[in-house]
């Protein structure tokens, strides 16, 4: 760590706008990650709302196990916008490890957390997403039926066919046209 930050302060130096502003934001980057335990304190309960939604997109602009790990913990935090925050966050790093943590979230209790939950699978084009997928578009919210859709859609995969046919001939408004779109896109 002392090595890079020592790299990262010569290059603050240089002559090259591009190059200072890139070491000034790895800089807060590194220093970001020397505080990973008082971020995991904060998440963990010792911070209130605010400082834990802070730390958490503080969190975003860090990638790692350790920082994934440290973001998960927030899923299960009883704040909605905490565990939101944390979804959204997991789906930037983008990782697949983290897919059975995501996918777990489409049980939550709240319409707002599957919601931000799907948007956040967005980011991963994985096949074993269809099963879960399936299982979201028996909500009775909208906009949680409109998003499965829309990513069963960007999967392509045909194992969602029926469901996707179903939605195309019985579903209503935007979901009915999500679903004719998805035809035209699916696999054989």
């Amino acid at each position: 760590m002392e090595r890079r930050k020592e790299i990262l302060l010569r290059a603050l130096q240089s002559g090259d706008d591009g190059v200072k502003q890139a070491s000034a934001e790895a800089i807060e980057n590194l220093e970001m990650r020397e505080r990973l335990p008082e971020l995991e304190r904060i998440i963990t309960g010792g911070g209130g709302r605010i400082e834990k939604l802070r730390a958490l997109y503080s969190l975003s602009r860090l990638r790692g196990e350790r920082v994934m790990s440290l973001t998960a913990k927030a899923l299960s935090d009883d704040d909605e916008d905490v565990r939101a925050t944390a979804i959204r966050v997991l789906g930037e790093i983008g990782d697949r490890r983290i897919l059975p943590e995501l996918v777990e979230m489409l049980k939550d209790r709240s319409d707002v957390i599957k919601r931000v939950t799907l948007d956040a699978l967005a980011n991963f084009r994985e096949p074993k997403l269809v099963a879960p997928l399936l299982y979201a578009l028996k909500s009775d919210d909208p906009g949680v039926v409109e998003r499965a859709i829309k990513l069963i859609a960007q999967l392509g995969d045909s194992r969602a066919e029926q469901a996707i046919l179903y939605f195309s001939v019985k579903g209503t408004g935007p979901a009915r046209e999500l679903a004719i779109r998805a035809l035209g896109v699916m696999e054989d």
